[in-house]
């Protein structure tokens, strides 16, 4: 992890957000970015400056922002971090993508509304960066009372090639000192042996043997509800998912579980996309 991007807009849920990414990059000795995108009724990167004044309510929003960044970015450096701010004005969904892939970022902390799901940090632009970025996205919730991570969920459901997403969410793991605990959650419609479902698992960590997981399988009646239950169980502190983007359920998390999850549940959420569809948008 060496650069991290935090879209905000300074509401509560970013303020959580902004803490988080602060302490991850600390621990990971990252340069971090913060990004704040802001509407205007006009294209204020065109408009003449003896016009400005025609729009005093905007150019106060500037005004503010431009002084909330500046103080994230000092933040950063009392730190002793490498930080930059950027005031964009929004022209279309797709700036955080193009932000993402010209800054080269590795890793992406946005905020969250707990239970009532994602609404101001960027509107509908945090569904779709959660959904297509090519970088993780970890999703922090605004009531968020403790951001220190000792216990991440990995949900899968080992049947197919997820090792590179896993190895970013090893990473993370790694930098924060937390411990994994992989989850299968065995449904009645996709009912397995439970001998069937340890050895896809067990064959999954030949790969890592110098490693610590536990393997858990959580009977429940669909997935979302035994990755909630089961994280409950051991009072875990985040959940980390690896999903096919817009491409659909195809046995692994889906996109609607992974969204849902971050509407819904009461830890942060880590997603990873298998496939880089940043092409696509």
């Amino acid at each position: 992890m060496k650069n991290i991007l935090v879209p905000t807009d300074f509401s509560d849920c970013a303020r959580a957000a902004e803490d988080y990414a602060l302490k991850i990059a600390k621990k990971a000795n990252a340069e971090i970015h913060f990004l704040h995108l802001l509407m205007t009724p006009i294209d204020w990167e065109k408009l003449p400056l003896e016009k400005e004044k025609n729009y005093p309510e905007t150019k106060a929003q500037i005004g503010y922002a431009d002084s909330e960044l500046k103080k994230l970015k000092n933040r950063a450096e009392k730190l002793g971090l490498k930080a930059k701010s950027f005031l964009i004005f929004d022209k279309g969904r797709e700036e955080i993508h193009k932000h993402i892939k010209q800054y080269k970022h590795d890793f992406v902390v946005m905020g969250s509304h707990g239970a009532n799901g994602i609404k101001s940090i960027i509107g509908s632009n945090t569904q779709r960066v959660v959904r297509y970025s090519n970088a993780p996205v970890l999703v922090v919730k605004d009531d968020l009372k403790n951001i220190d991570i000792k216990n991440i969920v990995f949900a899968s459901t080992f049947e197919e090639d997820v090792h590179k997403p896993f190895l970013q969410i090893k990473n993370f793991a790694d930098i924060v000192k937390a411990k994994i605990h992989l989850l299968y959650v065995n449904m009645p419609f996709l009912f397995k042996e439970t001998d069937e479902i340890q050895a896809n698992m067990e064959n999954f960590l030949k790969k890592y043997p110098k490693d610590t997981y536990s393997i858990n399988i959580f009977n429940a009646l669909d997935e979302e509800r035994g990755i909630k239950k089961f994280t409950k169980s051991i009072k875990a502190d985040m959940i980390a998912l690896t999903t096919h983007g817009k491409k659909g359920f195809m046995r692994m998390i889906s996109p609607s579980i992974t969204e849902s999850l971050v509407n819904h549940a009461s830890v942060p959420i880590l997603s990873v996309n298998l496939y880089n569809e940043m092409n696509e948008l």
